[in-house]
């Protein structure tokens, strides 16, 4: 296809800050067929995802806006909305989704793809209000706190401002109303089978962590945050770390969007527990296929929320067995007799399924056979761009408002300008 025939897309992101979300707009953006889009990346500050976007060559734009206040407080133990936060939050996302219009307008993009909660009232506004066609690819889970308020108000705007919604798990589908289904494409996210896949060196990071080369390692990859459950991983690994000796625990990941209290939690405990020589805390790591490789065993323990998790995702490609804890997300990607399932923050359970394991070496290669085979089956990273591109070039085929007519353009560029 020739290079004119190009469409424009833009993602709008909500931060800079790699998370599970930043990522797979950056697999995303690295994979659509060049010679049929143009991907622009826009984020509210520089950080790890614009440099990585530089590295890759794809145009970043940097579009500060205020922070968001909390939409709830806390009295006693229960959260209440917090009226005086909507406004401003209100108030915010339309200033911002003002100057956003000016960027759309420089860059006259065909299709537009919000990332985050914060970009999808944002940037949808500044679509709809420009009539560019916009996709919602929601990767959050919507708050069911105060009643479902948030849950409805965000159904509300998603009857609005968006003409596709992609959702990357049934969880957050079933979360939007009825209405809408026919609008809501369920894709997976994708990792890139080739670059995580069994046979990689994990030597060095073992050696550079300290990590005996005899000892088993039992990993896990993630955000450092309360709902990732690592608390539940560390006592669950005190209940079997004098019984099995030669064996380590590694947590790859930094707090990203959090403060560092989790963090210092857990380092207290780990040295409360006498195990400070035996739990390595790996922090942010930009090396991720190698500190897999380092692993024997994949603990996942997030306790809510999570649908397709790419780090879940990267140690099925690497061919890691998993124990997990059996939220949603995790019975939608993977079968029990692909993995071993512990009922949501049961301890017990937990140190339980890991024993099985290591004492079950043939077991971990046949649960870490089938991981393989259904990351490169059903969670390839060229699926996920195939299907969220069917959905784009369901937009810009036929889009719903029109998006290239130059005078409506001109016109409120000049109402802008003014």
């Amino acid at each position: 296809m020739p290079s004119e025939a190009r469409k424009t897309v833009i993602f709008i992101e909500s931060a800079a800050a790699m998370g599970g979300v930043q990522f797979s707009t950056l697999y995303l953006a690295q994979s659509l067929d060049k010679g049929r889009w143009k991907p622009i990346v826009v984020c509210p500050e520089e950080g790890d995802l614009t440099r990585a976007c530089h590295d890759s060559g794809i145009e970043t734009h940097v579009l500060d806006h205020p922070r968001l206040w909390s939409t709830s407080v806390r009295v006693g133990a229960t959260r209440l909305p917090n009226p005086a936060a909507w406004a401003w939050d209100a108030g915010v996302v339309v200033s911002a989704a003002r100057r956003l219009e000016r960027l759309l307008l420089q860059c006259s993009p065909n299709l537009v793809v919000t990332k985050g909660i914060s970009s999808h009232f944002l940037g949808g506004l500044a679509a709809r209000n420009l009539r560019i066609p916009c996709v919602w690819h929601v990767q959050d889970f919507i708050s069911e706190r105060s009643f479902g308020i948030y849950r409805r108000a965000f159904g509300r705007a998603a009857r609005w401002l968006p003409q596709q919604i992609i959702v990357d798990g049934e969880t957050i589908a079933k979360q939007l109303p009825g209405a809408l289904q026919e609008r809501i494409s369920i894709i997976h996210n994708g990792i890139d089978t080739n670059v995580f896949r069994r046979g990689l060196d994990g030597a060095g990071v073992r050696e550079e962590l300290g990590i005996p080369k005899e000892h088993l390692v039992i990993g896990h990859a993630g955000r450092i945050t309360p709902w990732k459950g690592q608390h539940f991983l560390i006592e669950a690994f005190a209940q079997i770390a004098n019984a099995y000796p030669n064996l380590s625990l590694l947590l790859a990941g930094a707090p990203v969007f959090d403060n560092d209290s989790y963090q210092r939690r857990l380092l207290s405990m780990a040295a409360e527990l006498g195990l400070e020589h035996r739990i390595k805390f790996a922090g942010y790591r930009h090396d991720l296929p190698n500190v897999l490789a380092a692993m024997d065993i994949f603990a996942f323990t997030s306790i809510e929320k999570d649908t397709s998790p790419l780090a879940l995702l990267s140690a099925m490609s690497c061919g890691l067995p998993i124990v997990a804890f059996d939220i949603a997300g995790v019975i939608e990607l993977m079968t029990i007799d692909q993995c071993l399932l512990t009922p949501v923050g049961n301890i017990e359970g937990l140190a339980d399924s890991l024993k099985t394991l290591l004492t079950d070496p043939p077991w971990r290669r046949r649960l870490g056979v089938s991981a393989r085979q259904t990351a490169v089956n059903r969670l390839s990273l060229d699926l996920f761009t195939r299907r969220s591109e069917e959905v784009f070039l369901k937009l810009v085929a036929s889009p719903r408002m029109p998006s290239d007519g130059c005078e409506y353009v001109g016109t409120r560029l000049a109402g802008i300008q003014n």
